[in-house]
């Protein structure tokens, strides 16, 4: 066996994977604002010491949040809902108005049980919520980074056939990112 001929196939990937992913050196991007939209998130889990539960009404129109650790205020102006922990810090603020697709959408918010609850509908009769588990979170991230899996294994492929799969994981984890890796965690770790 020819451990040369590997080695170099190797080394061409690993250049490949360097000119693809680009050089850095731009300057440090501005730091992320101290509040946030939070997005993305399991049905469950904890951000910044708040403890937290999602989950669809039974009628299908409303998202309800409980929360503990945490306190849910509506905005002075009523155009946002806020989230801040027992420290006082606002760990996420959610606007309860903004378009899905080309269509505006606003939602109805009711905070019940001291701050502790918190109730989402929409106003318009026509919208209707759908979950999205893990594995329709995952399939979605992985139909949209497939393109660059494409690409990733046509590179590949000029490396003799064995950058071929090596080719294709490059090109999808560069393509779908980080939200393609969250996605792909919560999926085969049996999140729902």
């Amino acid at each position: 066996m020819n451990y040369k001929k590997f080695a170099i196939t190797a080394m061409i990937a690993v250049a490949a994977t360097g000119v693809a992913a680009g050089t850095g050196y731009a300057a440090p991007a501005d730091p992320a604002p101290a509040v946030q939209t939070v997005a993305g998130l399991p049905p469950q889990g904890q951000v910044q010491g708040v403890d937290y539960s999602v989950k669809m009404a039974e009628t299908g129109q409303t998202v309800v949040t409980q929360v503990t650790g945490g306190v849910f205020s509506l905005d002075a102006d009523g155009k946002a809902v806020t989230l801040k922990n027992q420290a006082g810090d606002v760990v996420a603020q959610l606007p309860i108005s903004g378009k899905a697709g080309t269509q505006d959408i606003a939602l109805t918010a009711a905070i019940d049980n001291g701050g502790q609850q918190l109730s989402l509908t929409p106003q318009a009769n026509n919208v209707s919520l759908k979950y999205i588990g893990s594995q329709d979170w995952f399939f979605s991230e992985l139909q949209h980074a497939a393109l660059g899996g494409v690409i990733g294994a046509i590179i590949g492929a000029f490396f003799f056939g064995i950058g071929l799969p090596f080719g294709a994981l490059i090109g999808l984890l560069i393509a779908g990112g980080q939200p393609l890796i969250d996605s792909g965690l919560a999926y085969f770790s049996g999140q729902p």
